[in-house]
């Protein structure tokens, strides 16, 4: 995983925008309120697309595929990759959090499917079932994980930077929404005990969503 840089590689179409109209305006002497309208979108441009460095928690568990709020863990039959009950853990990305979508597990990318759709409000409940999405399924010998990245209401680009067959790490970078969203993961839940609750802050990479159930043999 790359660090050399604080931020995601497509910030510079954007911030080259911006530069340019801040750049003219200084040029035919705009007003002060414009200067400095257009300078915060540049800095917030940055802001919004940085990719810090990450200390990845240690423990036999999937980490956070995102930053924000878990707004809800519920118990759904998951039929398109997994194929077996599980638990769904979603979280709520406001603008002002980081928003790099990280593998929860080492594995391989076994599952990948686009899914067009609409662009609601990621905080309303249909908003789960007819936005647009990205779903990324990894798998490590017996144990699965299946990520959905969906855009919002703001949100309207979706980057995947894994393909099928691609090995990734824990805490690995596999895409970003851009603006406000929500990120959902699906585990097993005869494998998994679940560490975090709604209205809890998350950290993708940093935070522990709870523990693999122990299983007899090697994985």
């Amino acid at each position: 995983m790359n660090q050399r840089c604080p931020f995601d590689k497509r910030v510079l179409p954007g911030f080259l925008v911006l530069l340019g109209a801040w750049a003219a305006l200084a040029f035919f002497a705009g007003n002060a309120a414009m200067h400095a309208l257009v300078g915060f979108l540049v800095l917030f441009h940055l802001y919004f697309f940085r990719d810090p460095k990450r200390k990845m928690a240690e423990g036999d568990g999937p980490v956070s595929a995102a930053d924000g709020k878990v707004v809800e863990i519920s118990r759904v039959m998951e039929d398109r990759y997994l194929k077996t009950q599980a638990l769904k853990i979603g979280i709520f990305l406001s603008v002002f959090d980081v928003h790099v979508t990280r593998a929860p597990e080492n594995g391989t990318v076994e599952y990948l499917e686009y899914v067009p759709g609409k662009f609601l409000n990621a905080l309303r409940e249909e908003s789960a079932k007819y936005n647009e999405s990205n779903w990324i399924g990894l798998s490590q010998g017996p144990r699965r994980v299946l990520v959905r990245q969906i855009a919002g209401v703001i949100a309207r680009r979706i980057r995947c930077d894994v393909a099928k067959g691609d090995a990734v790490e824990k805490g690995g970078k596999v895409g970003m929404i851009c603006y406000g969203s929500r990120v959902e993961i699906f585990i097993p839940e005869s494998d998994f005990v679940p560490a975090v609750n709604p209205g809890q802050k998350v950290y993708a990479g940093k935070t522990l969503l709870g523990t693999w159930r122990s299983r007899k043999g090697p994985l």
